[in-house]
């Protein structure tokens, strides 16, 4: 398939991924669950697509910031998802978290909820949480402060499943006592997570190598001895799937291919055509009528964070509301109307256990507008005023009609649930001048940011032996 199937599919993944936002600024998965992963996905999709200044970025962005992660590896995704959004502070609180944590004292190594031994899928996801939202990740890797990086390295360098010359790989879990790595059955999954981590923190610790236990190794090893494992493990078609119990190879997941392309693409000299063999498969499982894969919103961003990055025409907006013009074409919306909003569902920043709400929004003099209140009647205004030329019906907390005079309105509606704070900022219609000359207004998603932080919703409910090179 051309580059360019690869970004029409971008583009209806896109398109479909944003239709699914739950109304709290959430996703889930196939089956409603899995939240704060399928969330960090799509936030890490929409960026890869092209739309990190859309308001279905920003409420997705505000929902995860304020989410209780519980797992080690939705608090993972939670991490990379919110430094990936650049909300740094919230970053650092789930890297902390994450952080505190781990398996071992002086080692960077992760189980399924902490304290719960070693697995390998969860200590990739853990380690890459920590190199992207960790403010102290460098003096994490220095000997003075006790190197829990080199620890990690050590851990993964001495833990791994021979399964021949040049091949080794990891297993989901590490062995267990007086049993050797080798006995443990090598992981597709796993393998491809540490391979993406390693090349990322191979650029970003102060060491190649490392001895540990009286045997020196390196990151080029562990990366070409995973790698070269890896392209065994593909399938004619060209995705991959996870080994089955007597050591064949698995029926191809388009999850595992998503990660196993990411895990190759990452590598200096990507392995051909293996790479493009895997994407070609990724595209063909495309749903060809609703964009998505599996119909599984955490699949279809999974994909969506993979795929090449929008760049050049796909990154063109002309209403500058957050949406570019080819997943506007993909949603069937006006690509000359900043009509964004519309996408996100009611209400937009709920947050679940509050009783108080807020939303921010935007709309165009002359132009029809509505927009409904979240909650049970009877709606009453507490304080402030809707903007000139709309009105709330008090039964259904329908806000409705055409705005006549442009300002910033802010007002607070007394639900029998509790309190909705609101504010709609008018302004004139959007003239596309050819020069494309003159600032951008504050995009939607900042002013939903913003809302968040006003209204103060936002709850954040060793090994001896070891040296580096």
């Amino acid at each position: 398939m051309a580059w360019a199937d690869a970004d029409s599919a971008r583009n209806s993944g896109a398109a479909w991924l944003i239709k699914q936002q739950r109304g709290d600024g959430s996703w889930a998965n196939a089956n409603g669950e899995l939240a704060v992963q399928s969330t960090a996905a799509a936030v890490l999709a929409l960026k890869n697509s092209g739309l990190s200044k859309s308001p279905t970025f920003g409420t997705a962005a505000a929902w995860l910031a304020n989410a209780d992660a519980d797992s080690i590896d939705s608090m993972a995704r939670q991490t990379e998802a919110l430094a990936s959004a650049g909300l740094n502070a919230s970053a650092q609180a789930s890297s902390d978290r994450l952080y505190g944590l781990r398996s071992q004292s002086t080692i960077a190594t992760w189980g399924g909820y902490g304290g719960s031994g070693v697995d390998f899928l969860d200590t990739a996801l853990g380690l890459t949480a920590l190199r992207l939202g960790d403010s102290t990740y460098s003096a994490k890797s220095l000997v003075a402060s006790g190197n829990v990086l080199l620890g990690a390295f050590c851990e993964l360098a001495t833990n791994r499943v021979s399964v021949a010359s040049g091949k080794q790989a990891w297993p989901v879990t590490k062995a267990a006592t007086n049993q050797s790595s080798g006995q443990g059955r090598p992981s597709v999954m796993s393998t491809a997570l540490v391979l993406t981590e390693l090349r990322g923190m191979q650029k970003a610790v102060g060491f190649a190598s490392a001895t540990c236990n009286g045997t020196a190794y390196t990151f080029a090893t562990l990366q070409s001895e995973a790698q070269a494992w890896l392209l065994d493990q593909q399938n004619a078609g060209g995705g991959f799937g996870e080994q089955r119990t007597d050591g064949s190879k698995g029926t191809s997941s388009v999850l595992v291919t998503a990660l196993v392309y990411r895990a190759l693409n990452t590598q200096t000299t990507p392995p051909q055509p293996t790479t493009g063999n895997a994407q070609n498969w990724l595209l063909a499982q495309q749903d060809n009528v609703s964009g998505s894969w599996r119909n599984d919103p955490l699949v279809t961003a999974q994909v969506l964070s993979v795929l090449p990055a929008a760049a050049g025409i796909h990154l063109v907006d002309t209403d500058r509301d957050g949406i570019t013009n080819t997943v506007e074409a993909a949603l069937g919306s006006n690509q000359a109307i900043a009509d964004a909003r519309n996408q996100i569902g009611t209400p937009t920043l709920a947050v679940t256990g509050a009783n108080t709400t807020a939303f921010a929004l935007s709309a165009t003099t002359g132009q029809a507008f509505s927009y409904t209140l979240g909650g049970s009647a009877p709606f009453t205004l507490k304080s402030g005023n809707l903007p000139p030329g709309l009105t709330v019906n008090p039964s259904t907390g329908l806000i409705s009609g055409t705005p006549t005079q442009t300002g910033s309105y802010s007002f607070d509606y007394q639900l029998s649930t509790g309190l909705v704070i609101g504010r709609i900022d008018i302004g004139n219609p959007v003239v596309v001048a050819s020069s494309g000359d003159g600032d951008a207004p504050l995009p939607e998603w900042a002013l939903a940011a913003l809302a968040v932080a006003l209204l103060g919703i936002g709850q954040r409910k060793r090994k001896s032996g070891q040296s580096a090179v």
